[in-house]
């Protein structure tokens, strides 16, 4: 593991980076520079910020030496602010945060639940409604040429030539045309799973399940790649900087956490301290290439339980950040081996039924942002499929607790009585079977006790880090 920095968030200047990077902790002393104020006026118009969503997971993301006091945030968020204030974040910290985690999360507030989300037959795009494709042929459909484009630009928050909290000037990984097929796909699967549980089974072409549709693509010529990933989590947020000779920089975001284990025995044990590492985001990444079409038209998804509402498909729709989701230059790492042939096809089963379990549990227990945080975070639902797929876990830190396993076996059981087996094919059986010995056998990271326990700690917390990074406090097998 990395040496403790002084900046936990500290920039390596040699790492080879296409567009130019300033430290979080230098943007903001240059903000203050270039507004002429003082860090105290900073931090309270930071601490205005934060009435807007998109400014919440600030409380998290500054250094600790800009973090804001509770006096300087809204009241409804003082008692986080405390917690956040005079220390970084544990695995046990963040699960103790777990009711207060909907505050932070940009862009939730009352809406359709997590089930209603799952199983809906239209996706929101660009403030329209539009409606699932009715073919594979529509979704095939090639893109029209079209360089990605870069995110409009608005006023800076502050202003001034400040630190803007945004990635102004940075495009997006594919065009519009190209992230709305991502989208619909990734629906797609969505209200094909939720078969598992709707009286009115809805199919595109005849195939009525995830597993159906995967293999009639196949079937067509369509190229799959399915890999679990991890990179540096930043809950969507970006900052940049402007230059004075025009143009940005931008400002890599993270979140360092505490790990409850020592720094590897090399030093005194005087000077010993505990460990950090950077927070992962993980999914399961799915790449499906139509025949015919080049590399760039590949439609991109993502699974895990996201911040969106729900658990189940994403489109995979970045910005392009070379430092943090560059899937060829180490930024993202991919663990385990690419799943293929039968064996994907069993994932996908997986996937239904995890998003089914996670998402009727969410539905009925009114939690919100659909169980995020309650249910597990995106780490948990990664190391969920490794888990039950694979039977081992390569992520770090592992949060879903006791409880929420209880509730979700007991949840499987009873749907799969309520349902019949009937709708349940002989895969989602097996699914839930493997899905019911991954919640038993799955790590817990709340407090890790024991030699063993703590090496194979040590062994997640190295894999679930990238292998190519701009932070210091990184590190990779």
């Amino acid at each position: 593991m990395a040496s403790l920095e002084p900046d936990p968030l500290a920039l390596d200047p040699a790492w080879p980076s296409p567009v130019p990077l300033v430290s979080l902790d230098q943007a903001l002393r240059q903000t203050v520079l270039r507004r002429g104020i003082s860090r105290e006026d900073l931090l309270k118009g930071l601490g205005r910020s934060l009435h807007h969503r998109i400014q919440l997971p600030l409380l998290w993301l500054l250094p600790p030496h800009w973090r804001l006091a509770p006096a300087q945030v809204p009241a409804r968020l003082r008692s986080l602010a405390d917690l956040l204030e005079a220390q970084l974040l544990s695995p046990a910290l963040l699960h103790a945060l777990v009711d207060e985690l909907p505050g932070l999360m940009p862009g939730q507030g009352r809406g359709p639940s997590a089930l209603e989300r799952w199983s809906a037959e239209t996706l929101g795009w660009g403030g329209a409604t539009l409606p699932l494709p009715g073919t594979i042929a529509a979704l095939a459909a090639a893109p029209p040429p079209d360089s990605p484009e870069a995110p409009p630009t608005d006023r800076p928050i502050p202003p001034g030539g400040g630190v803007r909290f945004r990635n102004t000037g940075l495009p997006f990984l594919q065009s519009e045309p190209c992230r709305r097929r991502n989208a619909l796909l990734a629906q797609v699967f969505n209200r094909l799973a939720a078969n598992l549980l709707s009286a009115r089974s809805w199919s595109l072409e005849g195939s009525g399940s995830s597993r159906e549709l995967l293999k009639a693509l196949q079937g067509l010529g369509w190229r799959v790649r399915a890999r679990l990933r991890s990179s540096v989590a930043s809950f969507g947020m970006g900052a940049s900087l402007p230059l004075p000779a025009g143009g940005w920089a931008q400002v890599p975001l993270a979140l360092p956490l505490r790990t409850g284990l020592l720094e590897p025995a090399e030093r005194p044990a005087a000077d010993l301290q505990e460990q950090r590492m950077l927070l992962p985001h993980s999914c399961l990444e799915l790449e499906l290439a139509p025949p015919g079409q080049p590399e760039s038209a590949s439609l991109l998804l993502q699974y895990y339980q996201g911040t969106e509402g729900l658990c189940g498909w994403e489109g995979l729709n970045d910005l392009q950040r070379p430092w943090q989701n560059d899937r060829c230059n180490g930024t993202v790492r991919y663990f385990d081996a690419p799943f293929d042939a039968e064996e994907l096809l069993e994932l996908l089963d997986l996937c239904d039924v995890v998003a089914l379990l996670h998402n009727v549990s969410a539905a009925e227990l009114g939690l919100p942002v659909g169980g995020y945080g309650s249910l597990g975070f995106c780490i948990d639902s990664t190391a969920l499929l490794q888990q039950a797929m694979r039977g081992r876990c390569s992520l770090f830190p592992i949060l879903l607790s006791g409880i929420w396993r209880e509730r979700l076996r007991r949840s499987g059981k009873r749907l799969r009585q309520q349902v019949g087996a009937g709708r349940w094919s002989e895969g989602h059986q097996r699914a839930l079977e493997r899905h019911d010995r991954a919640l038993e056998t799955l790590p817990l990271d709340l407090s890790i006790l024991g030699k063993d326990a703590a090496a194979e700690a040590a062994r997640r917390i190295r894999s679930s880090a990238p292998a190519s990074s701009p932070f210091r406090l990184s590190c990779a097998d």
